[in-house]
């Protein structure tokens, strides 16, 4: 026993001693040029399959089929992912075909992964296989579009493709061009509706918020992992003039969007409207609440712009964003802080009211 044990214990220093050299003296080829063995890459995709099944165990999809979630994830997918993974009509990108291991090619391939998953491996990346981490891990309704979209992907032709992502303008104006490339496929324009309840309206919102904004997403400071690589690729000239663009616009395609109503039940719609009008034209003494329309409309008092007009406003999108402000997970300009106070008075109720009576005004009253 003893006399095996010590041929154990040589065997394992014989080989502790190889690996060393091996490590030390870089005989080992890292280049991705001669791509991995068979063995190695049967190794790391078992590994990796079996290490996202079992980290996403506990993850619950929500409902993948809410109005504009799949939308919304084609024009991420589009503007973050294409890159490696490809889109339907064109060719595998020929840089990433050259990574080791390379990124799937996904248009037209069915997927083999739970919804569940995907979003795993999308929010969290994959390590030494170049699939980078979501920009940022708060904004789990960031990841959930992509999600959706994933799951259309493989019968998406190149024609129903560009009808989620592509937005044509006739107009020579190089800032319109700018708009209809960057923004419009979730934000509309006034000839191209939005991506649904959970991008924000950006037609009459002041230049100033909206410059603001893009700047607060392009340095970090606004968490989105949708917004940050957009606005990262903008030059602040490019971003003054997308600004005044959109501040110019005087409404986009929408339907009014409320949400978590019933419609057939209209008195209950007028009375949390109603409770919502009263919080925000006059807020809540007793728990020190003030009233949203002093700095986000609407009425007449004069306010700075660099507050956010909430009227017309997507419902869904309201009651996120003051869910993301008591997270503390939304970020924002140096006055975002301002805020928080007040979202942490706000119930789930209240928030639900604001939204929906803001939702249900005329954009840009």
């Amino acid at each position: 026993m003893k006399r095996r044990l010590k041929e154990l214990c040589i065997l394992l220093a014989g080989l502790g001693a190889i690996g060393l050299f091996v490590l030390v003296s870089g005989i080992a080829p890292i280049n991705a040029s001669g791509g991995h063995w068979p063995i190695t890459r049967w190794f790391l995709d078992y590994a990796s399959d079996r290490s996202v099944d079992f980290h996403s165990s506990g993850i619950e999809p929500p409902p993948l089929d809410q109005p504009g979630m799949i939308r919304l994830g084609a024009a991420t997918y589009d503007s973050n992912c294409r890159w490696c993974h490809g889109r339907p009509g064109g060719p595998a990108p020929v840089v990433a075909g050259h990574m080791t291991p390379s990124p799937p090619y996904l248009p037209g391939v069915p997927l083999d992964k739970e919804p569940r998953e995907l979003f795993y491996i999308v929010k969290h990346g994959i390590k030494f296989a170049g699939m980078p981490a979501w920009p940022t891990q708060t904004r789990d309704d960031d990841v959930w579009p992509v999600v959706a979209f994933l799951q259309q992907l493989p019968q998406l032709d190149a024609e129903d493709y560009d009808r989620q992502v592509r937005v044509e303008t006739e107009s020579d104006s190089p800032v319109e061009q700018l708009a209809a490339q960057t923004c419009a496929a979730c934000h509309g324009t006034s000839s191209s509706p939005a991506a649904g309840p959970r991008v924000p309206l950006l037609a009459s919102q002041s230049q100033a918020y909206l410059e603001q904004s893009l700047q607060a997403f392009k340095t970090g400071t606004r968490q989105s992992g949708i917004m940050q690589p957009i606005a990262a690729r903008l030059t602040d000239p490019q971003i003054a003039k997308l600004a005044a663009f959109y501040a110019a616009e005087p409404d986009v395609e929408r339907e009014t969007q409320m949400a978590n109503v019933a419609e057939s039940n209209r008195a209950d719609v007028d009375e949390l409207v109603e409770r919502g009008k009263s919080l925000a034209h006059r807020g809540d003494r007793q728990k020190k609440i003030a009233a949203c329309a002093a700095c986000h409309g609407p009425g007449t008092t004069e306010r700075s712009d660099d507050y956010p007009k909430l009227v017309g406003q997507p419902a869904w999108y309201l009651t996120q964003q003051l869910e993301l402000l008591q997270r503390r997970a939304r970020g924002g300009t140096d006055r975002v802080e301002r805020m928080h106070s007040i979202a942490d008075k706000l119930t789930a109720e209240e928030i639900e009211a604001l939204a929906n009576y803001y939702a249900q005004l005329p954009l840009g009253e």
